[in-house]
């Protein structure tokens, strides 16, 4: 991963999203979303030195939707560029419930970014839940 980030800081939340700290890092905190009856729990485990993948602890929890989806076909990551990352591995919970956990694996960026953002599509109706941590100290 040579090059992804300069320095670190502070997560930056994006509309509708909260912060929370975390036992895994004190600089890159849990960002939550709460809508259309579906918590989704976003933890960066691995910044900003991943190694080979960009590490994400994820859960899912509602008392209404089944969680029956993949998460690796409906997850990217985004770079300050713009360039886009799929998934490239769900190691957790599978399909079906109303809780669900894991760690979401992403390829690292080819280019040093000043953010990265995990973008979730399509669960329970909300086109797009945005998690954003800056990596460049201000």
């Amino acid at each position: 991963m040579t090059g992804l980030i300069a320095a670190c800081n502070t997560a930056a939340a994006q509309p509708e999203t909260t912060q929370s700290q975390s036992d895994v890092s004190p600089l890159f905190t849990t960002q939550s979303n709460n809508e259309q009856a579906v918590a989704v729990d976003v933890t960066p485990l691995n910044l900003p030195d991943g190694g080979n993948t960009l590490d994400f602890e994820v859960a899912f929890n509602t008392h209404s939707v089944d969680l029956a989806f993949d998460p690796t076909t409906i997850a990217i990551l985004r770079d300050a560029r713009g360039q886009e990352y799929p998934a490239i591995a769900w190691e957790g919970v599978g399909p079906g419930g109303h809780h669900r956990s894991g760690v979401l694996r992403f390829k690292v960026p080819n280019e040093a970014t000043d953010f990265v953002e995990v973008v979730i599509h399509d669960v329970a109706g909300v086109p797009e839940r945005v998690f954003h941590w800056d990596l460049i100290q201000d």
